[in-house]
């Protein structure tokens, strides 16, 4: 097959961009306007200001999350898809540093649209007093400040002559500034609210990869030529895993918003928009899996992955508008009554008298360990299964430790540890210092080499290398972290 084969077609970068921006902007005027949010009705969380402000806090949200999810995509394409050194490499890099600087202006309007929605004022009355507020002594402030940081080192470290070299370590820098925002807002004063931020966490996450991913190698095709067909079959393996992240993720955290099934409030008709939405982006992956992927590894040309990933990145700006106006369209309010202040503030009721029976069978699953340890259990059982001869003591030990896991994140041990101080000390014990050594002489980056195809052992044992990991590892920096923990 030639390279004029394999190589993608040039997208109309201009017009796709321009075709997303003014999808997104009507998208989200109609969630604004029909979504409750310049209702004179008070909601918990949204305060009653200015229509401007109002358009502006929307508009400058939006936009971040947009070229946030930008620089995650070209980070994205230069630390996996890329090999550097490689011009690839460097111009996803270059595209990584500019939309950082988008990320870090739209922030700086949020901030300053924040403000004005914090103390109904307008850009006159503005004073430092009140930026002041809302930076230092505010969550939200505060984690606006923590998202302007990031992406402003992404901005300047991107640019760098040799951050080829460290796109890995940029990735994470951005996937870890899109947290911040997401512990401060609704899902934040929810009833369950652990559950309701590590669903949204994971909701966020994989769509910056999904939606970020795409748009780097629909609008960088040309730069990948000859190695386009195995980079896509990649991406589609992750997309698919993002996919089902964040319909999984999404179902949870509306769940947990609505209080189940209720279907009335605005809000409510909102997610059923972004659900609707989600379909049909499910609907066009599936068709890239089915068409024009095993279209671009047959040799029969990348136009049709071109067109139908311009078509799927124009439904995706009009889910991110979804998502923005969900996020300032009032939530449904609790029934008058209802609302204990301590189950809000812990995520559960109080538990009763501390013991030995209540430590142990009074479960409250940590919904983060628990998804990691299943998937520990999982993927160990799947890597013994495939090595046969695998030491019968390291799955011991490994699912020894897992269990020891299981009863300090997951058993009464996690209710107990959010109002005594004791219990806190023996869930630091089980987690920090019994567990790690029985996981670690299960050696499952061992059993990892062993048994994954492709690819894998060459990623794991680059993983495993890095200096990152090496520092972590070291025995001062790993006493250090556990002593100030």
């Amino acid at each position: 097959m030639t390279t004029r084969e394999q190589q993608a077609p040039p997208t109309d970068k201009p017009m796709l961009a321009i075709g997303a921006v003014a999808i997104a902007l009507v998208v989200l005027a109609l969630v604004v306007r029909l979504g409750g949010a310049f209702s004179d009705t008070a909601a918990p969380g949204l305060s009653q200001t200015g229509a401007l402000t109002k358009i502006g806090l929307s508009v400058a949200e939006l936009g971040g999350n947009i070229a946030a999810v930008l620089a995650v995509g070209w980070l994205l394409a230069a630390a996996v898809f890329a090999r550097p050194p490689s011009p690839a490499g460097r111009a996803c890099l270059r595209g990584a540093s500019l939309a950082a600087l988008a990320w870090a202006l739209c922030t700086l309007a949020l901030i300053l649209f924040s403000v004005l929605d914090l103390f109904g004022t307008g850009i006159g009355g503005l004073t430092g007093d009140m930026m002041r507020t809302l930076l230092i002594e505010l969550p939200q402030g505060r984690a606006l400040l923590m998202v302007l940081a990031a992406s402003v080192v992404l901005a300047v470290a991107a640019s760098a002559p040799r951050a080829e070299h460290g796109a890995g370590y940029l990735l994470a820098l951005a996937l870890a500034g899109l947290l911040p925002p997401l512990f401060t807002g609704h899902a934040a004063g929810a009833s369950f609210h652990a559950l309701a931020v590590y669903s949204l966490v994971a909701h966020v996450l994989g769509a910056a990869l999904w939606i970020g991913g795409l748009v780097a190698l629909v609008t960088a095709g040309t730069a990948f030529r000859d190695r386009l067909p195995e980079i896509v079959g990649r991406y589609s393996g992750l997309a698919l895993a993002s996919f089902a992240v964040v319909a999984v993720s999404g179902a949870v955290n509306a769940w947990v918003r609505l209080g189940g099934v209720n279907l009335g409030s605005r809000y409510a008709w909102v997610v059923l928009a972004k659900i609707a939405a989600l379909g049909v982006l499910g609907v066009l992956g599936w068709w890239h899996r089915r068409a024009t992927v095993p279209a671009l590894r047959d040799g029969r040309g990348a136009g049709p992955f071109a067109r139908l990933g311009s078509v799927e990145i124009l439904a995706m700006a009009a889910t991110m508008a979804l998502a923005t106006g969900l996020s300032r369209t009032p939530p449904p309010e609790n029934a008058p009554g209802t609302l204990d202040l301590t189950t809000l503030r812990l995520g559960f009721p109080m538990p009763g008298p501390a013991g030995p029976g209540p430590y142990l069978l009074d479960w409250w699953p940590d919904p983060m360990f628990a998804t990691l340890i299943v998937t520990g259990a999982v993927l160990y059982g799947v890597g013994v299964r495939r090595a046969r001869d695998w030491p019968w003591h390291r799955t011991a030990a490994w699912y020894g430790g897992l269990l020891v896991a299981v009863l300090a994140t997951c058993a009464g041990f996690a209710k107990y540890s959010m109002v005594l101080f004791s219990a806190h000390a023996l869930q630091h014990v089980l987690i920090g210092m019994l567990a790690p050594p029985l996981l670690l002489h299960g050696a499952p980056l061992r059993l990892a080499v062993r048994t994954v195809r492709g690819e894998g052992p060459r990623l794991l044992a680059a993983a495993g290398g890095c200096r990152a990991v090496r520092l972590l590892s070291h025995p001062v920096a790993a006493s250090a972290l556990l002593l100030l923990s």
